[in-house]
C-alpha cells in the first residue's frame, strides 16, 4: 500500500501492483505517441508540451471516462472503477507529470494527442476530485460530467471555514501543503483559483461523494475537528453547479467501488440524457 499523508482527509493510498506499460513509435498532433494511433490509447507514451504522459484506456462506448487519482497514487489507482465500467464505456487514466495549472492543459492535450473521442465524464478521487474540477471548469465543452470522490476542498473555502478548528502549527502546516509542500508539489491554492475565477458549470452533471467522519482516526484528531467544514464545503460545491447532486457514505476514504458506482451511474444517466 502507497504511505497515506495523515493531515486531514487529503491523502489517498493505492496498490499499485497491477499495473503495466507499454510503448513503440509514431507522430501526433500536440504530442508525441510511441505507438500508433490506433493502439496509442492503450498503454501509450507521449510527450505533451515536453512533458512525458502515460495513458491508457480499455472498453468501448461513451462518454469515455477518465480517471484523476489521489495524490501521490499511481494511474491504476482507480483500476477498481475501470474494471466495473469498461463493458459499457471507455475507460482511461494517465500518469500525471506536471503541477498546479499544468495538469489541466496536460491531460486536455494528451487526450487530444491519443485521439480520445470525448465528452468526458471525468471521475476523481481526493486531489484528483478537485482536479476534475478544474478540468470542467476550463474546458467545459468536452466534459459530459463530473464524479468528485472526497475530493480536497478549495483553498478559499477551506482557509475560511475549516482554519478555525485548527492550532496555529496546523493551519501553517496546512498553508504550506495547500501551497505545494506535498507528494506532487501540486499548488492546491492555484488549483482553487481557476476552479473560483471560472463560471459555475450550470448544465454539466456533478456527483459530489464523500465519506463520513468514518473515516476520521479519532473523534479528536484533525480530521474529525475540521470534518463538519469539509462535509459544508463539499455540499456547497455541489450546489454551485446547476446540476450538481451530493451524497455521503459510511466508508474510509478509499471508499469501495461498489459504494461508488451509484454516484457514477447517477452522473452517466444524466450525461446521456
Amino acid at each position: 500500500m502507497w504511505l497515506c499523508l495523515a493531515v486531514l482527509v487529503l491523502a489517498s493510498c493505492a496498490d499499485d501492483s497491477d499495473g503495466k506499460d507499454s510503448a513503440s513509435s509514431s507522430e501526433g498532433p500536440t504530442g508525441t505517441p510511441r505507438q500508433s494511433p490506433s493502439g496509442a490509447a492503450q498503454g501509450a507514451s507521449f510527450t505533451v508540451d515536453g512533458r512525458e504522459l502515460l495513458l491508457d484506456c480499455t472498453g468501448e462506448g461513451a462518454p469515455t471516462m477518465v480517471l484523476e487519482v489521489g495524490e501521490g497514487a499511481p494511474r491504476q489507482a482507480l483500476s477498481g472503477i475501470g474494471d466495473a465500467y469498461r463493458s459499457q464505456v471507455r475507460v482511461c487514466s494517465y500518469e500525471r507529470a506536471s503541477t498546479d495549472r499544468n495538469i489541466v492543459s496536460d491531460l486536455h492535450g494528451l487526450l487530444e494527442a491519443a485521439h480520445v473521442p470525448g465528452p468526458y465524464l471525468l471521475v476523481g478521487h481526493s486531489a484528483g476530485g478537485l482536479l476534475v474540477q478544474a478540468y470542467a471548469a476550463a474546458y467545459p465543452d468536452e466534459t459530459a460530467g463530473v464524479v468528485a470522490i472526497n475530493p480536497v476542498p478549495a483553498w478559499q473555502a477551506w482557509s475560511t471555514l475549516a482554519f478555525n478548528e485548527m492550532t496555529s502549527r496546523e493551519r501553517k502546516d496546512e498553508a504550506a501543503y495547500y501551497g505545494g509542500a506535498n507528494g506532487e508539489s501540486l499548488d492546491y491554492r492555484d488549483i482553487s483559483r481557476l476552479i473560483a475565477e471560472s463560471p459555475a458549470p450550470r448544465t454539466i452533471p456533478l456527483h459530489v461523494l464523500i465519506s463520513t467522519a468514518a473515516q476520521c482516526d479519532s473523534p479528536k484528531d484533525i480530521c474529525a475537528r475540521t470534518y463538519p467544514a469539509y462535509e459544508q464545503i463539499s455540499r456547497a460545491v455541489a450546489r454551485r453547479w446547476g446540476e450538481g447532486r451530493f451524497s455521503e457514505v459510511e466508508a474510509p476514504h478509499e471508499i469501495p467501488v461498489a459504494d461508488v458506482q451509484p454516484a457514477i451511474d447517477d452522473v452517466i444517466s444524466r450525461a446521456r440524457q
